[in-house]
């Protein structure tokens, strides 16, 4: 399953972590994404993986990876 996400994210020019964010955003029960960081390499990777909003289909399709592992 990592594999398939991984390879969907770079498909569309982003990293896992940003369609783990924009994912996470996107579901109506979720009210917010915590992200830690301890380094500022991944603070800036976190303020970029705000960036992405997923399609409808996009969670389709996201939805379809996970739902066959």
């Amino acid at each position: 399953m990592w594999k398939a996400l991984i390879a969907f994210a770079e498909s569309r020019g982003h990293a896992l972590l940003e369609l783990a964010f924009s994912w996470l955003a996107a579901r109506p029960t979720v009210g917010s994404v915590i992200a830690g960081a301890t380094k500022p390499e991944q603070i800036e990777a976190n303020v970029k993986a705000t960036g992405w909003v997923l399609t409808a289909e996009d969670m389709a399709e996201v939805d379809k990876i996970t739902a066959t592992r």
